[in-house]
């Protein structure tokens, strides 16, 4: 089976176009983004230390193929199954002659990856047009044979290095405990996983990828959450100020604004910084507290979680 397509850029070992022709649904490409990431990153490795002819690297029970295409400047990496070598290599000539059909967008990138995306189509006809060589199932089933091997081909770390990287990673592993704030556990997470492949420990690198995996949908959760409340907070608010007629705004039924915007704070506790969350729950907590409020103070109150950004990214800080 083919499991994967990749075009590098041979000076710079630059991954310009990809395609996958594994099983990778229901999130496992998500689940497995950082086994993909080295996946990746040690295919590009080859590629910049590796001849212009066509070459064969093993990985367990997998092979990668690569192929230096002159006219373009660029290499076809076939990732396979080993039984498969024959057919692959006489389906290549054919793969090269489509991408040959494109080159002038090599000769004249722009640098946007999105330019390859043209090749999808092409290129994806002619390899499901082999039915062999697409029926199977993914790299992800025996991921760990897949690190091993690519770990077996780098240098072996010297014993200060591995002390040096196993006391970091002792360290991030404990922060990772005390922290309670979503995105610095899911970048510590991250580091764990790069240190863990460092170490070439496969347990470990597939145990801090799916804990990786969880943050991202916690996170995600929220976010949708955080739409809902602010959405509920402000339309109840709306309704509210439309049914006072010419009562003043203190005779105003607050009470489910309150609730969705304190619902609001409340997930963006472990996501924002402290001040924004409480920001947010001190201005629901006016709404409940208004008699306390002079009719100015609550007017102000109002117009400003009435002007609250619809954007939730707004509410969470930089990438």
């Amino acid at each position: 089976m083919i499991y994967s397509l990749f075009l590098y850029q041979s000076k710079s070992g630059l991954l310009l176009y990809d395609k996958n022709f594994q099983d990778v649904s229901d999130g496992k490409l998500e689940m497995f983004s950082a086994f993909f990431s080295a996946l990746k990153s040690f295919i590009s490795e080859m590629v910049l230390s590796g001849s212009k002819e066509l070459k064969n690297i093993e990985l367990g029970d997998y092979f990668v193929l690569i192929t230096y295409i002159h006219e373009t400047e660029a290499d076809l990496v076939i990732i396979a199954d080993k039984e498969d070598n024959k057919a692959i290599n006489k389906l290549i000539p054919k793969v090269v002659k489509i991408i040959l059909e494109y080159k002038e967008l090599f000769i004249n990138w722009d640098q946007s990856v999105k330019t390859f995306k043209i090749l999808d189509k092409p290129l994806t006809e002619l390899i499901l047009s082999k039915k062999k060589l697409v029926e199977g199932t993914s790299l992800i089933e025996k991921q760990e044979v897949v690190l091993k091997s690519i770990w077996a081909h780098r240098k072996d770390l010297s014993d200060e290095l591995k002390q040096s990287l196993t006391d970091e990673k002792k360290i991030l592993q404990k922060k990772l405990m005390e922290t309670e704030n979503f995105k610095d556990k899911l970048v510590l997470t991250e580091k764990l996983i790069q240190i863990s492949g460092n170490l070439r420990n496969e347990d470990d690198f597939i145990h801090f990828q799916k804990q990786a995996k969880r943050i991202k949908d916690e996170i995600n959760d929220r976010k949708l959450k955080l739409q809902y409340y602010l959405e509920n907070a402000k339309k109840a608010l709306s309704y509210t100020l439309d049914n006072l007629g010419t009562k003043s705004l203190k005779a105003g039924d607050y009470k489910d604004t309150y609730l969705n915007l304190y619902s609001f704070s409340t997930k963006l506790k472990n996501l924002a910084d402290k001040d924004t969350y409480k920001h947010y729950q001190a201005l629901a907590k006016a709404l409940i507290d208004k008699d306390e409020l002079s009719a100015d103070d609550l007017s102000q109150i109002i117009s400003k979680i009435l002007a609250m950004k619809d954007d939730i990214d707004y509410y969470l800080p930089l990438e």
